[in-house]
C-alpha cells in the first residue's frame, strides 16, 4: 500500500468481502496478508483516516498467491470556516465530474457484443457526465456488497430473475423490477435461475471518472 509519492501506508483498514469475509490492517510497512481465502472473486475496500477510500475487485485461486499492488490517494486536508450565528446553510453541491457526449445505445447490441458467456461477470460503461455514471451490469456469481457514501443508485432489471440484499435485508428481483438504493445503503446481488441477472445501474451523486 502506498501514497501517490512511493510512501508506505500503515494502519489502512482493509474489508474483504465475498466467499471468505476478513478485515485486517496494513502493517508499518504498509503490507498484509490474508492466508486461506477460498477461490472466487472478492471485493477489497481501502479506508483510513488521511487517504480517499478506494475499491477493487480481483479473483483469488486456492493455492496460488495473489499479489494486489494499490496506490491510494491522500485525503484533501479539512478546511476550517468561521460561519456566523444564524440559519444552517445548504450543502454545497458535489462538484461534478468531466462533461460525456449526448448519444443513444441499443442495449441489446451492447449485451450481444459484450455478453457475459462463462465469466462470474462483466460490466459495461454505456454513459458517463457530470455527477451520473450509467452501466449494465451482467452477473453469473454474486456481486460482493457495495455501499456508496456519498452517492444514490438505482438499477432496473433487463434480463434473469435474482435477489438485491439491502442492509441484510433480501428481496426476490424479477424482469423489469426496480430498485432504489439511498447512499450509506450497503448492498448486494445474486443470481436466480440459469439465465444471467443483468441489471441497468445508475449512480448518481458522485463525479464520473471518464466522460462518455
Amino acid at each position: 500500500m502506498t501514497s501517490p509519492q512511493g510512501a508506505t501506508l500503515s494502519d489502512i483498514r482493509v474489508q474483504l468481502s465475498g466467499p471468505t469475509d476478513r478485515t485486517e490492517q496494513t502493517n508499518a510497512s504498509g503490507q498484509l496478508s490474508m492466508p486461506s481465502l477460498l477461490t472466487g472473486t472478492y471485493r477489497l475496500r481501502f479506508e483510513g483516516e488521511k487517504v480517499i477510500t478506494f475499491e477493487k475487485e480481483v479473483t483469488v485461486q486456492t493455492g496460488k498467491v495473489t499479489q494486489v499492488d494499490v496506490m491510494l490517494n491522500p485525503a484533501p486536508e479539512p478546511k476550517v470556516v468561521s460561519v456566523p450565528a444564524g440559519p444552517a446553510s445548504p450543502p454545497t453541491p458535489t462538484a461534478p465530474g468531466p462533461k460525456g457526449d449526448a448519444h443513444t445505445l441499443e442495449i441489446p447490441k451492447v449485451l450481444e457484443k459484450e455478453f457475459v458467456g462463462r465469466q462470474p461477470r462483466h460490466e459495461s460503461l454505456l454513459a458517463c457526465t457530470g455527477n451520473l455514471r450509467t452501466s449494465m451490469i451482467q452477473l453469473n456469481d454474486p456481486l460482493p456488497t457495495r455501499l456508496y457514501d456519498s452517492a444514490d443508485a438505482i438499477y432496473y432489471v433487463l434480463g434473469g430473475e435474482g435477489t438485491i440484499q439491502m442492509n441484510g435485508k433480501d428481496t426476490k428481483l424479477n424482469l423489469n423490477d426496480f430498485a432504489s438504493v439511498p447512499r450509506g445503503t450497503s448492498h448486494s446481488f445474486t443470481r436466480r435461475g440459469s439465465r444471467a441477472l443483468v441489471l441497468l445501474a445508475v449512480l448518481s451523486g458522485a463525479p464520473c471518472e471518464d466522460a462518455k
